[in-house]
């Protein structure tokens, strides 16, 4: 039973268990061959620390014209670099086997002042039961989770696994994809070794779902947001609300999964629709598909691409727009070395006239990683942004600036 929801730690330790019971002799002596249980109940935690300079612009978390996390400092009419010491995450996580077969996980991660405020957020908390076995089989989870389209998430405690910052699509699909609800899944073995999973869900809290690129636009940023976050407009004093359900109408989304039989790579196809009712006061009806691959040519080579297109509107407002994503990913890893770069193009399209969503970027991101130990990460990552969102900013600073983390896991 290891769907890709789950981490590939669990199923590792499950098969282990499996093979040296299978190994133990039949008239051992009692306690002989005997192993430790497997502790019902399981805590993790990952904190990262920053040293970084980046682009000279305010950052988006303080309404300015910044597309990263971090940003620069306004003195005067100018924008000036800053070299500065972040706490970028600190993430604790919890799982637990229940009773039935049933596992429960929560992660929490602090809201730092370089971001809103200081606080826990709830980055996601559900339970989770599945049947069958890893030939075939299905689960089923409810709680709080977020869309699972990103092909970059699949590191420790949800963060990136080739960069430090996520791309512009990965970054969106984070912030404005949180839901509560419930989700199914099934998986099955087909010919000649390809598998195929096939995942739908529904939930509540997505009615404004849209805003973020309507009125603010895309961002990088490896910023994770929970269910009781709430995000900064470039409006003086607005925010939006990740979880906010209005019309009481649930969003819906599925994917279709498929990795071929030689281990060369995965293909997703997913679909949005938060459903959204415009004839309630700040509802927002915003839909998108998304289409990724993940590839391995050669050894020690990953390809990863992903695009992605939507619409967003609400009534009475002129904020109706089309927008768009996509990136392409190249990385190298041999041992505990990763080497990525990565292209990065985002969009929207106005159409229906001022308020102006327009916007066109374009980025590049090179980071290198080194993993050492058990529990420890270096990553050294610089980023170049050029960005154009002529109606919010005029003459946009370019977003070029670096970045040395320091991860600790335990």
């Amino acid at each position: 039973m290891c769907s890709p929801r789950l981490e590939l730690g669990a199923c590792a330790r499950a098969a282990l268990l499996a093979a040296a019971l299978f190994a133990t002799p039949l008239l051992a002596a009692d306690d002989d061959y005997d192993l430790a249980p497997e502790p019902p109940l399981e805590l993790r935690a990952l904190l990262d620390v920053r040293v970084g300079r980046p682009g000279r612009a305010t950052a988006w978390t303080d309404r300015g014209p910044g597309k990263t996390r971090f940003g620069g400092t306004l003195v005067g009419t100018n924008f000036r670099h800053v070299t500065d010491v972040d706490l970028a995450q600190f993430a604790v996580e919890v799982s637990a086997d229940l009773p039935a077969g049933i596992v429960a996980r929560a992660q929490l991660d602090l809201e730092t002042s370089a971001d809103i405020e200081w606080r826990p957020l709830l980055v996601d908390a559900y339970l989770r039961r599945e049947w069958g076995e890893p030939a075939r089989g299905w689960g089923v989870q409810a709680g709080v989770m977020n869309v699972p389209f990103s092909l970059e998430h699949t590191g420790p405690a949800w963060t990136p696994a080739y960069t430090l910052t996520p791309s512009a699509l990965g970054t969106w699909t984070w912030e404005e994809g949180r839901l509560t609800g419930i989700e199914a899944e099934g998986w099955q073995r087909g010919p000649w070794g390809t598998r195929l999973y096939v995942l739908g869900g529904a939930g509540f809290g997505a009615d404004q779902a849209g805003i973020l690129l309507a009125q603010r636009g895309w961002v990088l940023s490896d910023y994770l947001t929970g269910v009781n976050a709430s995000l900064p407009l470039p409006a003086a004093g607005a925010t939006t609300s990740v979880f906010d359900e209005r019309d009481l109408r649930p969003a819906l989304y599925c994917m279709v999964a498929a990795d071929d039989p030689w281990k060369l790579g995965s293909l997703r196809i997913g679909y949005f629709d938060n459903l959204g009712d415009t004839s309630h006061a700040g509802v927002w009806r915003t839909r998108f598909g998304t289409v990724g691959v993940d590839l391995h040519p050669l050894p020690h080579v990953d390809l990863v691409a992903q695009y992605l297109a939507g619409a967003t509107e609400r009534a009475g407002l002129a904020d109706d727009s089309r927008f768009g994503a996509g990136y392409l990913m190249f990385s190298f890893h041999l041992g505990g070395h990763r080497l990525s770069v990565r292209y990065d193009n985002f969009r929207v399209r106005d159409l229906d006239g001022p308020p102006d969503t327009t916007e066109r970027g374009d980025a590049v991101t090179i980071a290198y990683l080194f993993a050492f130990g058990l529990h420890h990460r270096l990553g050294v990552e610089y980023m170049l942004i050029d960005s154009r969102h002529p109606s919010l900013f005029s003459g946009d600073p370019p977003d070029d600036g670096w970045q040395i983390s320091y991860r600790y896991r335990f």
